[in-house]
This record gives C-alpha cells, structure tokens and sequence, in this order.
C-alpha cells in the first residue's frame, strides 16, 4: 500500500514538470559575454581600488617597519655611510621611512661583474649616459617604473618631460634622473638651464689693473687682461700669479669653441664632431696665442681637477674656464682674504656670430637611478624613492638637516650651518650632511634660493645663472649619441679621445698661428683615418631619433 502511494506521488510530480515545460515558451538565456566582461572590469576596478585603499598617504608611511634597502653606486669615490644614529638627516629618512641604507660602491666594471653574475642590489645608480643603463633596461634587469610608481608611490615627484625623454622602446621608463633639467620642471619650480662653461677672473686683481667686465666678453678684451696681469708682474701669498690657468683634460678646448659659436649640428641638420668646426680652429689658435705669449703655461696640460682647484683655493691664477675649477674652492679663498674673489666674467663671443649661445650643462640628467627586478621589497624600494624626491627631502640633501628655514616660499640658509660647513666640513658632513643627491631636481632649488640673502656671492650668481647676454640651450639632442661599448663605433671613439689628447698638446704648443693651423689640420686628417667619418654616421642616426622624439626639426639655435 505504501508503495503504490509513493509511485502516485512520483507520477504526479513528473506530470505536473512535464505540463509546467510544455507550457513554457520562456528560454533560459546564457549570460552575455559582455555582461562577464564589465563584471570582470567591475572586479578589477574594485579590487584596484581596495588595494590603494591599503596604501598610506603618503604612500611610504605604509610599511614603517625596520627595513634595509641595499643601493649600488657606480661611483667609487662616494664615501656616504648611512648612519641614523649620528646624522640628523638620515635619522629623518628613517624615521619618516622605516628604511635604512647600505651603500655599496664600485667603478663600472664591479657594476658589470654584479651584472653578469646576478648579485645587483636593490637600486642601482649609474651614469644616465652609459651603455650599462640601456642594457639593464633592456635585458629585464629592472622594473618598469611606471608600473611601480601607478601601484605602490603614486606621490612620487618626476618631470613627465623626463619620463618621456626616458621611455624605452617597449613603452617602459626605469630611471629616475637627477640634475634634469626639461622646460616643465625648469617653468613650475622657477628655475633655469645651466652650465658650467663660464670664464672667472680674481676681482682685486681686476681692479689693480684697472680692467673692465664687459671687454672680457671679447676675446681682444680678455687677451689684454691677461697681457696687464703679466706686465704687472702680480704675486699673491708668495706665488707669482699666472695670467690664465685651464684644464686640457677637461675639453677646455670644446668648451671656449662652444663660446665661440661652435655647433655639432651642421646647416642641414647633421650630427657633426666639433673637432670639425671652424670654431674648434678658432679655439686652438686662441690657446695658442696664449701659450706663445706666456699668458698660460703648461701646467694647463698636466694638471689634475684637485690641482687647479689647490691652486684656486690659494689664489694662484687670475683667468680660469669653467665654474668647478673655483666653485668649491672661492670660498676659502674669501675666507682667508675677502678681496679676493673669483667673480663671473661672462663667455667670450666669438668671430662669426652675433651672440653667444652654449650648451646646458647635460640636461638630460647626471645619474639614472633604477630597481632590481629580483629586489624582495619593491613597494618599499619605490617608496623610498618617491620620499626621497620630495621637496623637503631635496632640500635637507642639499643644505642639511637644520641647515635653513623657509620664509615666504624662499630658502634662508642657517648662518651657523654654512659657517660649520665652511670651516669643519668633516664634522658637518657627520651630523648634518645627506649625501644622497642621486635624485636631486635642482630646478627646486633653483627656485627656493634667495640669492639675495648671500651676501658675499648673491649678485654673482645672479650675473652667473641669468645672463641675459648668454643664450644657454637645451643639450639633450646632443648628449645621448655615445656608441655602445664593445661596438666598432665605441672603439672608434676611445681611438680619437685617445689621439686627441696627444695632439692638442702639439697644436696648441705650436711656435706660430701658422704651424697651429697646420698641425690642426694634420690632426683633424689622422681622426678621419682612425674612422671619424664613420663615428659621426653612426651619432647622426641617434641624433636624428633624439630629435624626432623632440618634435624639432633643427636642435641648435643657430639653425632655428
């Protein structure tokens, strides 16, 4: 009996599905692929949206935990110890941070042995100009910056001109860059190109002789200058003064033939060697006239940068070209006799232009500063990054911790500081300095500093870094067409460096303006046969690429 009442139970309930499917002429629809794609976006968005939730504003307080970033240095004079417990300003970092330092340092053939066997650290600092940056981007090395910066720093400060001028071919930018100088950066924060070819001369001594600032933008002007400082027969602190005093060795040839007009973009727009520029002549027969009538002498061709630098610290010359040869020095110098000075003394105009226009000095930037891709901690790489791109974290950088105070948007600097900085700079560094400008946007301390408030050199950097006779031009175009080590091209160009060096000494040593030119001639020939022609084929294509990233048609100001 139980049975039949559950098998007329069951027949019941399969007629009454079966008459509930009959009569429905409903389908059920599949969901549309397009539905489970804006719900796949809608998740997304939502989980991207969680996840920057997790993150701190600002963005490196998220994870203050004892942390250790190892950093390589591929400068192997950079002593800098990161030491929170004694140095303010790396107790700050730390404090705001959680993130402590250890640097390691090493010339470019111990980068490319950590290269090679995968032992690189978290951040890598290089040369932004080396082969060794483009290759770690290129091999997967390191981490796009981009990537990290959307995900875990979105407060990091970066011009995007530099980003764009850094982009990789795969549509990537890895390095941050310090001293960049693009027209965005250089607009918002109110600052300026710069260069450091300039000529200085000793203002006591200008004033004994009675000479004139303005005729030393000439090069008569200048030559008669140093003509009166040799006729005087001047000694200072025992030493007889040298009229003029330069560093061979460091391109002061290509740098007065840039202040003569000297162009590395010929009339059609080519990449040219300013080895072949009239200009590049001009140079050498100026040094020559010089060197033929005692106003220089050879220590210009065997001197050390530390030498030239002793002897302006001591006062030793009158005339020199390019501001590192005073700029860390005129201040002891001062210190020891406040009239004497190395002031600004403009650039010199050359024969065949109008104005002198030169070169930034390396717009693009110093250093490029990178991410391993095998670090442990991204986040906490990028962040300290970002913290370290920070105004206030440039500024304690640049003038210490407690080194200034900031009054109506300008930087007043700490008399005490830059008394103890000038007269125990061991003890300062200790305590106060940073060290760690490998991020440095000057543009922000371009801007900031009140150059009235120095008093002993406020109206010298006003006349140094806003000429207005002086046209200083971006140089990018120009800076990234080096050859990639290990090609012929790279070979061809450490041949003439080489040669160069050699034969600038007999060119400008020559016993008249006629053998001058002769040898230059010579010498210019034997740089085509060591493969020059062939050296600037191979620049010109990048030069043609960096100018097309540019959107410019001619890159110099004398074709534009």
């Amino acid at each position: 009996m139980k049975t039949r009442k559950w098998q007329s139970l069951l027949l019941v309930s399969l007629m009454v599905v079966g008459s509930l499917a009959g009569c429905s002429t409903t389908k059920v629809e599949e969901p549309k692929q397009t539905d489970t794609v804006k719900k796949e976006e809608t998740s997304k968005v939502e989980d991207k949206k969680e996840e920057e939730a997790k993150l701190a504003s600002p963005s490196w307080k998220t994870d203050t935990s004892d942390y250790t970033i190892k950093w390589f240095v591929a400068y192997d004079w950079y002593g800098k110890k990161f030491n929170p417990e004694v140095n303010l300003t790396d107790k700050w970092i730390y404090e705001q941070t959680g993130t402590k330092i250890e640097f390691q340092t090493g010339d470019i053939d111990k980068l490319n042995v950590l290269i090679k066997t995968g032992q690189l650290p978290d951040i890598i600092t290089v040369e932004a100009n080396s082969t060794q940056r483009k290759m770690l981007e290129q091999n997967g090395t390191v981490l796009p910056l981009n990537q990290l910066v959307e995900e875990y720093a979105p407060e990091l400060l970066v011009p995007e001109s530099q980003k764009e001028w850094y982009t990789a071919e795969d549509g990537n930018w890895y390095s941050i860059c310090n001293f960049y100088y693009g027209e965005d950066n250089v607009s918002e924060n109110n600052g300026f190109f710069e260069t450091h070819n300039q000529n200085f001369v000793r203002d006591d001594i200008m004033k004994q002789i009675g000479a004139n600032y303005e005729d030393l933008r000439t090069k008569e002007g200048f030559l008669d200058a140093l003509r009166k400082v040799k006729e005087a027969n001047i000694t200072y602190n025992g030493n007889k003064v040298v009229p003029y005093m330069g560093l061979m060795t460091d391109f002061l040839a290509e740098q007065l033939a840039e202040q003569f007009g000297s162009s590395q973009e010929d009339k059609e727009g080519n990449f040219q060697s300013i080895y072949r520029t009239p200009e590049f002549l001009e140079s050498v027969l100026f040094l020559n006239q010089m060197y033929r009538e005692g106003l220089m002498t050879d220590e210009s061709f065997t001197m050390s940068a530390d030498q030239i630098k002793q002897k302006a610290a001591s006062g030793q010359f009158f005339a020199t070209t390019r501001w590192t040869n005073v700029s860390s020095t005129r201040d002891s110098l001062y210190a020891q006799d406040p009239a004497a000075k190395y002031l600004y003394a403009g650039l010199m105009k050359g024969d065949n232009h109008d104005y002198v226009a030169v070169p930034a000095k390396s717009n693009a930037g110093w250093t490029a500063t990178l991410i391993n891709a095998n670090t442990k901690r991204p986040d906490r790489a990028i962040q300290l990054l970002s913290f370290l791109t920070q105004k206030e974290a440039l500024y304690n950088a640049n003038y210490g911790m407690g080194g200034y105070t900031i009054e109506n948007g300008k930087i007043i600097l700490n008399p005490e500081m830059v008394k103890l900085q000038a007269e125990n700079p061991t003890e300062y560094n200790a305590k106060y300095g940073d060290g760690i400008g490998w991020l440095t946007d000057y543009t922000f301390i371009q801007g900031g500093f009140d150059f009235d408030d120095d008093k002993v050199w406020g109206e010298d950097i006003n006349a140094r870094t806003r000429d207005p006779q002086v046209l200083i031009y971006d140089d990018k175009c120009f800076t990234d067409v080096a050859p990639a080590a290990g090609s012929e091209e790279g070979a061809i160009f450490a041949r003439i460096n080489e040669y160069k060096t050699q034969a600038l000494g007999r060119v400008i040593t020559a016993s008249s303006a006629e053998q001058c030119e002769a040898l230059y001639k010579e010498a210019l020939a034997e740089m085509d046969k060591l493969g020059l022609k062939q050296l600037e084929e191979y620049q010109n294509t990048l030069f043609q690429a960096n100018k097309v990233k540019l959107g410019l048609e001619f890159a110099h100001p004398f074709n534009q």
